[in-house]
């Protein structure tokens, strides 16, 4: 971080300044290739923003641990060493050798490194782990309800190992549903504040890569102990809900539970049996079917925003090769998993307000007694869009012909209108996907501000301990307020929830920029044998050098220069996101379908080129 003073407008109108002072360094290592030149040694940082070189002196370039010694072409870890003065050539020493650019799962490995992303477990945790025998559950069959006999599953993704949440269904006499969501009780094995615990407190969330997970717990907890397998007794943490007609949840109750699933659906088997294919729990499905249904259209109705932004999918062979790319497909079964994962969340949030708001209506109706302290708690979070940022997404519209006027403030249900009205035009996934980079990020906190997205006066997340750190404090919380006890030292912990909130957001945002940039390298390794060949795209980004392109069946995204638009010199029209020819008045603007060629890749720059086709 620095402080900047500003003193000038540039040629381009963009603020200039001038740091003076540094008040905290960018502490990373990073990840670069090792180079070795007239007898001076260097790292080229892979990090695109960091373009000088670091200069590895003689006496910092000796036998690291383990004896290796950098090769010239590898790939190695390297941390900066500061207090050189103002543009003086940065310094550092070799941490790790990682190996050659061209061994399989490098590029993963790098990627992993340069944000700081830990691979493995240490040698004790490991050790710790493997020696972990399965809870004893007769010895806890007084405090948990026994749900055995229930029929309840799982549907997850195809080449999921790790199983965190179960659901069941049933209707009642009275013709409302009982709705089960069962959750994974990692809590029962992660003792709070032991090493394991600081360990997945640090690391926050596991991170997803394509056919790769670096996990925030170990495989013995996540994809076994914890897993909610099929056909095997598991302690789960249960919010069972009573819900009526109208997908409005009368009743509930958290409990701590023992389940067993009785079988291990993948989306797509629950998606065939959704479209007619016989199974023997078809009417359980269905039913979850409808249910779900009825969850979502209560969410409409209170103006809930529901995207459906396709994701590239991308397959790989057997050395890490892209070979396949292709948008996401949305499912009727990942929606039903959806509604059910959002109604039990919503439930224990307003759970903990509700209880909260109860206890202090009673204390100011006892005479003389002081209010109670509130139970601090670990909220999901999502703030209104700032008002510029909601005043170019209008202005976007606008330029794409769509006339929508705002009544007072936006609101959630303006953007579902918004959705509505694009639902059949050619630039429907454009527009999603600029409004939702026209709202806050959702993060953690112990403030209940309600969330806008979904249009929620409280939300949190509960539904994956395994995966998110935040969920297993969720769980640990839930478990001590059950008998209504008040917390001591409600101020330490509420300080305490809070930099777990913060740091989890932290977490998550980095866990985030990795699976991105991975993808990103993925897909573009995979354009690098389409080049030459024409596709249909659509303009997802106009700057004064040129249109960036998203291909409409591959979501990869490339550049066409404006030095390769030869027809005309093209100014950039900076307030209604377009190019403009001219002589020839010819328009290139945000969301127009554009055909392209594939000129040229880059996978180490993560850049792709176009050109115009026809």
């Amino acid at each position: 971080m620095a402080e900047v003073v500003r003193e000038a407008r540039g040629k381009n109108k963009n603020p200039v300044g001038r740091i003076v002072e540094v008040s905290r360094r960018d502490t990373r290592d990073l990840v670069g290739t090792f180079r070795l030149s007239d007898g001076k040694a260097t790292v080229i940082p892979e990090d695109d923003e960091l373009k000088r070189p670091i200069l590895i002196p003689d006496n910092k370039l000796q036998p690291i641990e383990g004896g290796e010694t950098p090769q010239p072409g590898q790939m190695v870890v390297v941390r900066r060493e500061h207090g050189t003065g103002p543009g003086a050539t940065p310094r550092g020493r070799i941490l790790e050798v990682l190996g050659d650019p061209s061994d399989k799962g490098m590029d993963l490995t790098s990627i992993a490194r340069s944000k700081g992303l830990k691979t493995a477990f240490s040698k004790q945790i490991e050790q710790h782990v493997n020696s972990m025998k399965p809870i004893l559950l007769q010895r806890e069959a007084g405090h948990r309800e026994d749900l055995r006999t229930q029929l309840c599953f799982t549907i997850d993704p195809e080449t999921a190992r790790d199983f965190d949440d179960a659901v069941s269904l049933r209707q009642l006499d009275n013709g409302t549903f009982e709705l089960g969501v069962h959750i994974a009780d990692v809590s029962a094995y992660v003792e709070e504040d032991s090493p394991l615990d600081l360990e997945a407190r640090d690391r926050g969330t596991s991170v997803y890569f394509v056919q790769h997970v670096i996990p925030m717990l170990p495989e013995r907890l996540s994809n076994d102990l914890c897993s909610l397998r099929p056909g095997e007794d598991r302690p789960a943490y249960s919010v069972i809900m009573t819900i009526g007609s109208r997908g409005d949840v009368r009743d509930y109750r958290i409990a701590e539970t023992v389940i067993h699933s009785k079988q291990r659906f993948t989306y797509e088997e629950v998606e065939a049996i959704i479209d007619g294919a016989p199974h023997r729990y078809a009417k359980t499905v269905h039913l979850m079917m409808m249910l779900s249904l009825l969850l979502r259209r209560r969410r409409e109705e209170t103006g809930s925003v529901d995207f459906d932004v396709p994701e590239p999918v991308i397959s790989l062979d057997k050395h890490g090769i892209p070979y396949e790319v292709r948008p996401s497909e949305r499912l009727d079964a990942h929606r039903l998993i959806e509604e059910f994962m959002l109604a039990a969340n919503r439930t224990v949030a307003r759970h903990i307000v509700t209880q909260n708001a109860t206890r202090h209506s009673r204390a100011r109706r006892g005479k003389g007694k002081t209010a109670p302290t509130a139970w601090p708690f670990i909220y999901r979070v999502h703030e209104k869009p700032a008002e510029e940022d909601v005043r170019a997404f209008l202005d976007l519209l606008e330029g794409l012909g769509i006339h929508y006027k705002v009544q007072g403030e936006l609101e959630p249900e303006d953007y579902r209108k918004i959705l509505g009205i694009i639902e059949n035009l050619d630039f429907k996934d454009f527009v999603e996907k600029v409004a939702l980079r026209s709202m806050t990020k959702a993060v953690y906190s112990t403030n209940n501000v309600g969330h806008f997205g979904l249009a929620f006066d409280a939300y949190t997340h509960f539904t994956s301990p395994i995966r998110r750190y935040a969920d297993l404090v969720i769980h640990r919380l839930l478990k001590r307020y059950a008998d209504g006890t008040r917390p001591r030292n409600a101020g330490r912990l509420q300080d305490t929830l809070q930099q777990i909130c913060e740091h989890s957001t932290a977490r998550e945002i980095r866990a985030t920029e990795a699976e991105r940039e991975y993808t990103r390298l993925k897909s573009i390794q995979f354009l690098s044998t389409k080049i030459g060949e024409t596709y249909d795209g659509v303009i997802a980004g106009v700057t004064s050098f040129g249109l960036f392109v998203e291909l409409t069946h591959y979501l990869i995204e490339g550049l066409v220069h404006v030095s390769a638009i030869r027809d005309d010199h093209y100014d950039f029209d900076k307030e209604n996101y377009q190019l403009v020819g001219r002589k020839t008045g010819r328009i290139y603007r945000l969301g127009d379908p554009l055909r392209v060629r594939i000129k040229g890749v880059s996978p180490a720059e993560r850049k792709a080129d176009f050109t115009l086709a026809g």
